[in-house]
């Protein structure tokens, strides 16, 4: 290998070293944004009672832990009927959870674990009732877009 080659050889590595670095830079202000609109579009979805807009917007396995029994499901189309049967079973109106600004945001590549304050009130036997407490998600990416992966709350300081 010549010297010509030799130094052409060198840059097109150290082109590819840049962007690999440069790829996995800090997360994009974009990846920020969609991730909050994924978060909101789901409580949205919770909130109307689009219990397949949930479903379709969880990868096909994701660890759910929520505060009624069973406590955790493995897809969020068995959480959201749990959710029904339970409100049923206490004699509850679709409730509305409400999310705050998020407490912690990482995202590393594909995967991201966001943290946010929550209050979910509702009526149970004709009685309203606020719960408080926080909400963690965890999301990968896919081709076109952010899937749940995971999603537990934590509710202090309330009767359940």
């Amino acid at each position: 290998m010549n010297a010509s080659s030799k130094h052409v050889r060198d840059l097109i590595l150290a082109g590819t070293c840049a962007l690999t670095v440069l790829s996995a830079c800090p997360v994009l202000a974009s990846d920020i944004s969609d991730l909050n609109a994924t978060v909101t579009k789901l409580v949205r979805d919770i909130n109307t009672g689009d219990f397949r807009s949930v479903a379709a917007a969880c990868a096909t396995h994701a660890s759910i832990v929520d505060g009624f029994p069973p406590y955790a499901w493995q897809t969020c189309a068995d959480w959201m009927k749990a959710y029904e049967s339970n409100n049923k079973a206490i004699k509850a109106t679709l409730g509305t959870l409400s999310i705050g600004k998020p407490l912690y945001t990482e995202v590393r590549g594909g995967h991201a674990y966001l943290i946010y304050p929550v209050t979910f009130t509702d009526k149970q036997n004709g009685k309203t009732v606020s719960y408080k407490g926080n909400m963690a998600v965890t999301l990968q990416k896919t081709q076109s877009h952010w899937a749940f992966t995971g999603v537990a709350s934590a509710w202090s300081g309330n009767a359940l």
